[in-house]
C-alpha cells in the first residue's frame, strides 16, 4: 500500500481488530493462492508478514495485476461485507501469514465500531486512487514509462537491497512484469532487452536486477 493514510487506516482496523480477539493465524508458502477469483467468501484475511499480490485475467488469459498487499492491509473485505464472489485472486509473492476473521465476525465489527467502518472506507477509497491512476498510466504512458515506474515501485515493496553488489533484486518473473505493466511479454521482452544494453537492469531466472534505480526514476516520467 502506497497511500500514507491508507496505511494509517490499515493500522487503526489492525488495533481493533486485536482488541477485539478475533481471528486465526494461517500460513501461506510463496506461489499459493491465497484467495481465488469467484470463490465464495467466508473471511477476511489480515497480513501479519509477507507480500501477496491481487490479480485477475483478461478474456485470452493474460495475467493482470491490480496491486501489492502487505503488512497491515487486509483482503477480501468486499466480498465479505456484500456477501459477493470474489472479484480477483490473491498469490503469495513470498511466505505469508496472515490473520483469519470470519465474515461475521468482521460485518460485526464494522458494524458496532465507527472507527472501523471508518478505516474500511478509506482503505477502500484508497484502492479505487490506485485503480483510476493505473488507468491514467495505461491510457498515457508508454510501455517504457510504465515498466521502468513499476520496477521502481516494486524496488521499494519487495526489492532485497544487495548492498556488497550495488544492486537491489526483485523475485519477479518477465511474466510477472508483463502483469505489473499492462504489456504483453513480447513488449516488457524488448524493453528489458534495452535496459540490458544500458546496464540499467540484468535479469535472471524469475529475477530481475536493477543497477542504476536513479535511472529508472527518470525513465519513468521520459
Amino acid at each position: 500500500m502506497t497511500d500514507a493514510s491508507a496505511h494509517s487506516k490499515a493500522e487503526v482496523l489492525e488495533d481493533l481488530v486485536s482488541k477485539e480477539g478475533v481471528g486465526s493465524t494461517v500460513q501461506f508458502r510463496a506461489g499459493q493462492t491465497i484467495i481465488q477469483e469467484g470463490d465464495l467468501s467466508n473471511q477476511v484475511l489480515m497480513l501479519r508478514e509477507g507480500t501477496a499480490k491481487v490479480m485477475t485475467r483478461n478474456a485470452d488469459g493474460t495475467e493482470i495485476v491490480l496491486g501489492l498487499r502487505e503488512k497491515p492491509e487486509i483482503i477480501g473485505e468486499q466480498a465479505a461485507l456484500n456477501g459477493t464472489p470474489r472479484s480477483a485472486s490473491v498469490i503469495a509473492l513470498t511466505d505469508v501469514t496472515a490473520l483469519a476473521i470470519s465474515a461475521e465476525d468482521f460485518r460485526a465489527l464494522v458494524g458496532k465500531q465507527p472507527e472501523a467502518a471508518a478505516a474500511v472506507l478509506g482503505i477502500v477509497t484508497a484502492r479505487l486512487r490506485e485503480a483510476d491512476r493505473g488507468r491514467v498510466e495505461l491510457a498515457t504512458h508508454t510501455v517504457a514509462q510504465r515498466v521502468a515506474a513499476r520496477l521502481v515501485a516494486l524496488a521499494s515493496q519487495i526489492g532485497v537491497v544487495d548492498e556488497a553488489a550495488g544492486v537491489v533484486r526483485l523475485p519477479l518473473s518477465q511474466q510477472d512484469l508483463a502483469g505489473w505493466a499492462g504489456a504483453s511479454r513480447e513488449a516488457i521482452v524488448r524493453t528489458l532487452r534495452l535496459l540490458r544494453d544500458e546496464g540499467v537492469v540484468t535479469t535472471e531466472r524469475r529475477q530481475i536486477i536493477i543497477h542504476d534505480l536513479e535511472a529508472l526514476r527518470t525513465k519513468a516520467t521520459d
